[in-house]
């Protein structure tokens, strides 16, 4: 094998499927199940980049920009274009002047097309989209597209492309080893040598481990970078984790039909985006200690945000009993001393190790694939430039007429067939959560389908009654985790 990339989140994936389309003998080996971590816990926004004009990270800015429109070309069914609507406050119009001198040299240089570019709301037109905003001191509103996505079925459809092409995938099948290969070999032909690194894999379902030898290895483990880094010998840690929370509302309890910008007490920027019948409000930001794919949620947490959507619309007090879901989710940001969390860097930082190790820290959704295309131009030098040229950025993630809808609020009848035949799905929450995304999207988080999805998975997997009961609690007792919070909040 000439590259395994351990870690199925969507820089792995992106990394996949960009060296099996040139050529490249691929394998991909996920701890858990695609896109359980980072890559299902996001804000869901392929953002182009404002915020990072603030912070004067122009390169990042032009980046995000031209990884916007490309991902809108190669998978237009999983970005879906919606104005957002940044509220403007203050005693004179100065703010709104700022801002819109702001998103004009913004779309200049994120090449902004005409028809996404931003417009100013006079508070009058303002209030007219949008009823119950804050009016106090309220000046106007700047209007530009952004666009949604469901970053677990962007992760999984970019997997699935990467196994057409010829790789090979596998989720619960954690590294657990890395030792170099250094190996002389005589021949007809003469000398030769292969060096590389001999991966130790836990098969998580038999409990086996096998050996996967290869060229390169290519860490890609999120927030586990670190850990995996350390499997082949002392490193220093270099990822910074940062803590970011969502809760879930219904649409009728804030309805809002564009993304909304608030600000925070902190002076943070946070979001409202409607999509269907429900509002998610994020998020958070700050340091987490370890990395976990479902980080504790906070009072705290819940607090900042709740109180940042009372101050934006003070008749909607939304409450505790007004969230019907949350998720939580740890940023693998590369560490800047003396940052705090929203100061720190989003930009990507590739590292090798001594032992040839490659390794993939920081990033954002929208640039994945520049950053993998940045990984796999480095693994393929190594490999004596062997690999043909980056087509990522033209071919659809997609082929013609099997593209899955972005998630939705009700589970239809070939939903669990798809997830178990097409996509590797070997839990309930597999299913529910990051294939068809009930647990945040439907009216009851997916508890009215749980058995019936347990007794698909339960006849294809062979489980007997007592496997199927402790799937169904597993599930269950993860929606409360959710919202645990609650517990003595009255």
């Amino acid at each position: 094998m000439e590259i395994l990339v351990i870690g199925g989140g969507i820089t792995g994936a992106g990394i996949a499927r960009d060296a099996a389309m040139r050529g490249l003998r691929v394998g991909l080996v996920e701890r858990g199940d695609f896109a359980s971590g980072t890559s299902s816990r996001s804000s869901k926004l392929i953002h182009g980049g404002l915020r990072y004009l603030a912070q004067g990270d122009i390169p990042l800015v032009i980046e995000a920009g031209r990884e916007r429109r490309r991902l809108c070309r190669i998978a237009p069914h999983l970005a879906l274009a919606a104005r957002m609507v940044v509220p403007v406050y203050g005693r004179t119009s100065a703010g709104l002047v700022k801002l819109k001198a702001g998103m004009w040299s913004f779309e200049k240089m994120a090449k902004v097309p005409v028809a996404d570019r931003h417009e100013i709301w006079k508070t009058e037109e303002l209030l007219a989209h949008m009823e119950g905003l804050e009016t106090d001191r309220l000046q106007g509103a700047a209007v530009y597209t952004e666009y949604i996505t469901d970053d677990a079925r962007l992760t999984l459809e970019t997997l699935k492309s990467a196994k057409r092409y010829g790789a090979l995938i596998s989720n619960y099948a954690p590294a657990v080893g890395l030792e170099e290969i250094r190996t002389v070999a005589s021949g007809n032909g003469g000398r030769s040598s292969f060096s590389g690194l001999r991966t130790r894999v836990r098969d998580e379902l038999s409990r086996k481990e096998l050996c996967i030898e290869a060229a390169v290895v290519v860490n890609a483990a999120g927030p586990w970078v670190d850990e995996v880094r350390k499997l082949g010998g002392d490193a220093a840690s270099r990822i910074q984790l940062t803590k970011g929370i969502h809760l879930v509302v219904s649409r009728e309890r804030l309805p809002v039909d564009d993304i909304v910008v608030m600000r925070t007490v902190d002076r943070r920027m946070a979001f409202v985006v409607p999509h269907g019948d429900i509002v998610w409000i994020g998020t958070t930001d700050t340091f987490y200690p370890q990395p976990q794919e479902r980080p504790t949620i906070t009072r705290e947490d819940v607090d900042y945000l709740l109180n940042a959507t009372n101050a934006t619309w003070p008749e909607a007090r939304i409450a505790d009993e007004d969230v019907r879901g949350a998720w939580a989710g740890v940023r693998p940001l590369v560490a800047q001393e003396g940052k705090s969390p929203s100061e720190i860097s989003r930009r990507d930082e590739i590292l090798i190790e001594p032992n040839g190790l490659v390794s993939i820290g920081g990033g954002k959704l929208t640039t994945y694939r520049q950053m993998a295309e940045r990984v796999v131009d480095q693994v393929a030098e190594r490999l004596g430039g062997k690999a043909g040229k980056c087509r990522t950025a033209k071919v659809p993630l997609v082929e013609q007429g099997t593209a899955v809808p972005m998630a939705r609020a009700a589970l239809e009848p070939a939903d669990i067939r798809i997830a178990l035949e097409d996509e590797c799905a070997l839990s309930v929450s597999d299913v529910l959560e990051r294939r068809v995304r009930a647990n945040l999207f439907a009216a009851d988080n997916g508890l009215a389908h749980v058995e019936e999805v347990a007794e698909v998975v339960g006849d294809r997997a062979g489980w007997n009654d007592e496997r199927r009961a402790r799937e169904i609690e597993a599930y269950r007792a993860r929606i409360a985790e959710d919202v645990a919070w609650r517990e003595g909040s009255g």
